[in-house]
């Protein structure tokens, strides 16, 4: 008889959005790259597809998948789903509410990506985190957060998801960590 082991399924987390949208910079407090709230923006190279590794989420060995945001990659994502998002437990998706001008490409992007994690993750947990909210950032009549919640708010609705939010900063580095878990 062939002995099977039952082991716990790995927890997936994958953190997406648009190019510059600070996901990279947001892992590198998660792993510790980052451990001292900077003065200015750390200077990052873009992610190159699919960056994978590891960090201690809700004290479970967790696989993180960043998916590096730039439109070649988007597309590639997009068009093999089953590569990307099976098994998926937790979903970040990272808004840049300070740019404007990426708002209804990152609405249209989330909406893609919504209807795949629904497939072939829908257990998933999602989390929105609008990053940049930095010290000096007034929201302005633009408000980004609430124009992005206002378009896709009715197909989460529609499919009872449920979601999480947070407003965070490379220049508060407790808000990332409390939107991981990581600190209350």
């Amino acid at each position: 008889m062939d002995h099977v082991e039952n082991e716990e399924q790995p927890i997936k987390l994958v953190i997406m959005g648009m190019e510059n949208a600070g996901k990279t910079t947001i892992l590198d407090v998660l792993t510790g790259k980052i451990r001292e709230t900077p003065n200015k923006p750390p200077s990052m190279n873009p992610t190159k597809g699919v960056e994978r590794s590891t960090i201690l989420f809700f004290q479970k060995e967790t696989k993180v998948w960043d998916l590096g945001g730039q439109e070649t990659y988007r597309n590639e994502y997009l068009s093999n789903p089953e590569k990307y998002f099976h098994t998926i437990s937790f979903f970040f998706y990272v808004v840049d509410i300070q740019d404007y001008y990426r708002l209804v490409p990152s609405v249209m992007y989330f909406k893609g990506i919504f209807n795949l994690i629904k497939k072939y993750s829908p257990d998933a947990k999602l989390i929105f985190l609008f990053h940049k909210t930095d010290p000096n950032y007034i929201p302005d009549d633009r408000n980004l957060k609430s124009k992005f919640l206002e378009k896709i708010e009715p197909g989460l609705k529609l499919a009872n998801s449920l979601y999480i939010m947070y407003d965070t900063t490379i220049f508060d580095i407790k808000s990332i960590k409390i939107a991981f878990g990581l600190e209350s």
